[in-house]
């Protein structure tokens, strides 16, 4: 990856995260475009991109109290800034991607920040590796109807038998029909808000985190 940085510093929950990320989206697409033309898997031109619900899965991971140790998964992690959220509030963190560039990214990102020794995982959501984990997490990565079977089968093949799923989102057209296909596959939904409150049918553009688990 050869692409021009800019870095920034965001205060969440107490916490000062510094972080790079790509600085020209265009220059992002046209790498996007020369990956795809070539076969990588790395033809992505959104992960670079700070998402609009990032924040606020952030903050709602660094309120929570967690178990010590906790062997965390950060879905889809793009410049990984709720993994590092995840690591600051005491979490194991894998940081996953279907990008290699996305997961050295956030990599970088989670040493930056005191945590060099953060792991990273590139598979495709149609091919899940043979891993497991208590806490698998993400933010904005429900955009693109076609992937929402695949993440459920991800999500299904990768989350421990009592672990849980905390799925953030800025309330873009396709979160509710991700949950409905969630509750018919057999998952329990929870909403809440930017506070963590219990919520119900949310307005569109408005943050909400799913919470998932097995029935």
């Amino acid at each position: 990856m050869n692409l021009k940085l800019t870095s920034q510093t965001i205060s969440i929950a107490g916490h000062q995260i510094h972080f790079d990320l790509p600085s020209d989206p265009e220059e992002m697409l046209k790498h996007a475009l020369l990956g795809e033309a070539t076969g990588s898997s790395d033809w992505d031109p959104y992960w670079g991109l700070l998402w609009a619900a990032s924040p606020a899965t952030a903050e709602l991971l660094l309120n929570q109290h967690w178990p010590a140790d906790l062997n965390g998964l950060e879905i889809g992690c793009g410049v990984g800034l709720t993994g590092i959220a995840a690591l600051l509030a005491g979490l194991k963190v894998t940081f996953a991607d279907h990008s290699s560039d996305a997961v050295k990214m956030a990599l970088s990102n989670a040493a930056q920040n005191g945590f060099p020794n953060a792991s990273g995982l590139v598979f495709d959501w149609q091919q899940p590796p043979n891993q497991q984990f208590d806490f698998i997490f993400g933010s904005d990565i429900l955009y693109d109807s076609a992937g929402h079977e695949p993440l459920l089968r991800t999500l299904n093949a990768m989350l421990s038998p009592s672990g849980q799923v905390w799925i953030g989102d800025a309330g873009r057209t396709n979160a509710p029909a991700f949950m409905e296909k969630a509750t018919m596959g057999g998952w329990q939904v929870e909403l809440r808000d930017e506070k963590g409150q219990p919520v119900q049918n949310p307005p569109h553009l408005q943050f909400r985190l799913m919470m998932m688990a097995r029935r």
